[in-house]
This record gives structure tokens, sequence and C-alpha cells, in this order.
């Protein structure tokens, strides 16, 4: 029979041994407790500038170095190459992208590194039937031999032809393959600056026609319709399988001075160049 004093002693006891685990709890008596995650040595913010071609690119691989580094965050901007060139020379961002091939004066200046290719898309408005041109007719629309789309299959209506400024990289590759360089164009033909003046002029006149690099904001665009040319439709895998020729390379610029190079862009870089990197750019269109 356990008495009260008896029970008075057990509780006492208790009460002790639960005392005892708490101090040893507090004390660090054997028992791990959480340690303070490392940070990330890469953390920070970094900024990233260039052309529209290899927009969706840089945001994919961005978007995927921050959830591998979740103390990363970026400034992404559309300023065109040359303006990329010229800001990651004099380290004013901390990369830049291009989408066209560096001229030979641009190699001592910044360092490349390749994450794919683009494509420049001919389209017209969306209420045209045309669908398909070839490399000839387009010279002809574009020297202002060719002026109504009657003469290629389409509708009897004049033909509106607007073309990017000049140092656009868009631009350049369309001479490159329909003029096979220097271009000359027609006087009706009208020089548009930036993407998004230059699809709103497509899409406000029934007989517009113009450039603009294939990916998902020009597929997106329900005023337009991307064509073929020389009856290859202007899709990525047509582009990745060589057969769609209007094309130019994607790279990422930075200073070759690698003092100049914050450690965080050099694991971007290096993210960038590797298999998994390679294989976000090509997804993002």
């Amino acid at each position: 029979m356990i008495t009260e004093d008896h029970q008075g002693h057990l509780r006492s006891a208790r009460f002790n041994v639960g005392a005892l685990i708490a101090i040893c709890l507090f004390a660090g008596c054997g028992v791990p407790v959480p340690s303070t995650p490392t940070p990330d040595a890469l953390s920070g913010q970094y900024n990233a500038t260039g052309g529209g071609g290899a927009l969706p690119a840089v945001q994919a691989l961005t978007a995927r170095f921050k959830q591998l580094h979740p103390g990363v965050s970026w400034l992404v901007t559309e300023t065109g190459s040359d303006a990329a060139i010229k800001l990651a020379a004099s380290h004013e961002v901390d990369v830049g992208f291009i989408s066209r091939p560096l001229a030979d004066s641009e190699r001592a200046r910044v360092t490349a590194v390749s994450i794919g290719f683009s494509g420049t898309a001919v389209v017209v408005n969306a209420e045209n039937p045309v669908s398909n041109l070839t490399r000839e007719q387009l010279r002809k629309i574009y020297s202002g031999e060719i002026t109504s789309w009657a003469e290629v299959g389409g509708t009897d209506q004049p033909i509106r032809a607007f073309i990017r400024e000049p140092n656009a990289a868009t631009r350049t590759t369309f001479e490159t393959y329909v003029f096979g360089g220097k271009a000359t164009y027609g006087k009706t033909v009208t020089e548009m600056f930036e993407v998004e003046p230059t699809l709103g002029a497509i899409a406000s006149f029934r007989g517009g026609i113009g450039i603009a690099s294939i990916g998902s904001r020009t597929a997106n665009d329900t005023r337009l319709r991307m064509i073929s040319i020389d009856g290859v439709a202007p899709t990525q895998a047509n582009l990745a399988n060589g057969t769609y020729k209007i094309f130019r390379p994607l790279f990422l610029v930075y200073s070759p001075e690698a003092a100049q190079v914050r450690p965080g862009i050099t694991a971007f870089l290096e993210f960038a160049k590797s298999p998994e990197g390679q294989r976000v750019a090509a997804s993002a269109f």
C-alpha cells in the first residue's frame, strides 16, 4: 500500500527527472541542436541585358539558376545586342546577351558563351491567306519589284513591308539570307525600331509584312501569322535540324578581365555551358 507521503516522494522524483532532462536539452547534453544553414556564397543581385532574340533563353537560364541558388536575384532587360556588348565590356552590367556573331573588333572586348540559335520569322497580318513565300519572292517584295499580294498567290491587296532598324540582329540575318548581304530596299519599305512597334504596324494593315524572332511572343500574337519560307515552316524543330535557314547564333557575353567577373557570374556561365544549361536554353522558345 502506497502512503500519501510515499506518493509525494514519487511526484518529487518525477519532477526532478523532468527538470534534469530540460536542463540537459538547453545545455546541449549530447542532444544535437540544429545548425544555421551556411549562406550561399553566390547570393546577391545580378543584371543582364541584350538582344530580344536571346531573351527567352536568358530568362530560362536565370530562372533555373535562381532555383539552384535561391539567394540569387536577377534583373534582365532588353536593350539590343550592340548595347549588350558595350555595357558588358565597360562592366556596367554583369553579363550581356546577343543574337548575332561577334565582329572581329568586338572579340577583344568581350568573351562569348554559346547558348544556341534563334530564327528570324517572316510575319504577315493574320487575315492574309498567303502561307509561304520563296526567297526570290521575298527579295522582290522588299526591293519593291512586287507590290501586290495577288502576285504571290494572295488577294489583290497592296503590300505594306516593314523592316527593323539597321543594327537589329533580325534584320542582319534576314538580309544575309534574302539578299546575300547588303540589301536594296524599295521606297515604300518602312523602317521600324524595336519589336513591339514592328508587330503593331504589321497588325495594323491587312497587307502588312515584316520580320520578328521565332518564339512564343510572336507565335502567341493572334493578330499575326508566321509563314513558311521556301516551303519550310519557322519552327524550333526546323531550326534544330537545319532546314529553316534564316537563323542566328545566341551568346552570353562578359568581360575578359577575370577580376571584373563576380563569382556568381562565373558560376552562372559554367551552368550555361553545362549540358543542363544548354537544354534549358534550347527549350525556352
